[in-house]
């Protein structure tokens, strides 16, 4: 039994391409917070109403790893 997949319309695709890029950007500023701690301290610290910049980056970064790797569909 054959599976047809469905073609995402051009403004779905164009919208996932910057997901991606938002993705990767998050990805790179949590790698640089490992790798280079005390220099990114400053802007890492900065909070509002208790949520730092630290763990705004995390929660979105975790939430759209699992919606692509569980395959948004």
């Amino acid at each position: 039994m054959a599976v047809k997949k469905v073609e995402k319309p051009s403004v779905a695709k164009a919208m996932e391409g910057k997901w991606v890029t938002v993705g990767w950007g998050l990805l790179l500023v949590g790698g640089l917070a490992h790798m280079l701690p005390v220099q990114m301290a400053p802007l890492l610290g900065w909070s509002l109403y208790g949520v730092s910049v630290q763990m705004a980056v995390g929660v979105v970064s975790v939430v759209m790893a699992l919606y692509f790797l569980l395959g948004n569909e």
